[in-house]
């Protein structure tokens, strides 16, 4: 392993993915941890999706970066990191804009993923593992490093305790047991192949509530409310509504209180199976 990799006490590390993305990196954080007990390790992340990892125990300070930053903006931005002097730089992002804001911060080594004329900026350049998970892709990294002592824990995401009283004030407000079998439905996704039928998702919500005898509580952001009322207008049973009701902090708190979470191919899956939730996930064509 290089020696400026070895010793380094002072890491900063870029993902400026998305929501599942983001979640997928928490093994990576882990064992960059386990690695480096006594390292200062930091972390930039996409602003849309930071609260998800405000409490995460493997990271020192957490750097929100927002995307429709004008490049003044950006350049502030970078400018306040670089005073941090970081011995090593990782991005595990690999975008262009991702690669450039590494640079401006400028750490003494950088490592990345990266191709085209950006590739030049870095110290290591890696290659993604093909074909494979991005827990996987993420965890390869840290090999290509030359870290082998990696565990096989899998996601991580660690709920506050405000936002567990707040789910549980709403849940009581709608007079929902603590025993009550709660199961979560996702309707949304990135775009129309990602999301099944509304017509399937009402006659499972109805199936759900009649022979299974859970309550079904639909998830999502306020953009999903549209799909999620026609769903509603084609049940025959009454469900609970927390579309456009939560932040990203309460929603790992509310998944975390359902005893299943039924979904497309979206974030919020991804943030039910890190809180240890199990999922069922519904994928289209895409």
């Amino acid at each position: 392993m290089n020696r400026q990799i070895i010793e380094a006490k002072n890491i900063i590390v870029i993902n400026l993915l998305y929501l599942g993305d983001l979640i997928f990196s928490t093994p990576f954080l882990r064992n960059l941890r386990r690695n480096y007990p006594t390292a200062k390790i930091d972390l930039v992340v996409n602003a849309n999706f930071s609260e998800l990892l405000a409490n995460n125990p493997y990271v020192d300070h957490l750097f929100p970066y927002n995307k429709a930053w004008s490049l003044r903006e950006s350049l502030a931005f970078a400018g306040q990191l670089r005073k941090g002097q970081y011995d090593l730089g990782l991005n595990i992002h690999g975008s262009f804009r991702s690669n450039v804001l590494l640079t401006l911060i400028n750490p003494a080594y950088r490592v990345g993923f990266a191709n085209g004329f950006i590739q030049f900026a870095l110290d290591k350049r890696l290659k993604p593992l093909a074909n494979a998970h991005m827990v996987d892709v993420y965890l390869h990294f840290l090999r290509d490093l030359g870290i082998t002592d990696l565990d096989d824990e899998g996601l991580e995401l660690r709920v506050s305790e405000s936002a567990l009283r707040q789910m549980d004030l709403f849940l009581e407000k709608k007079l929902v047991s603590p025993t009550t079998c709660l199961i979560g439905l996702n309707i949304g996704g990135t775009w129309p192949t990602k999301r099944w039928t509304i017509e399937g998702f009402a006659k499972l919500a109805d199936e759900l509530q009649l022979n299974y005898h859970c309550k079904v509580i639909f998830l999502g952001s306020s953009g999903d409310l549209p799909r999620v009322r026609k769903i509603v207008n084609l049940m025959k049973t009454t469900p609970l509504l927390a579309t456009g009701r939560t932040n990203l902090s309460e929603l790992a708190a509310l998944v975390k209180r359902c005893a299943l979470v039924i979904s497309n191919d979206s974030g919020p899956v991804h943030v039910a199976a890190a809180v240890g939730t199990p999922t069922i996930t519904i994928f289209g064509p895409s």
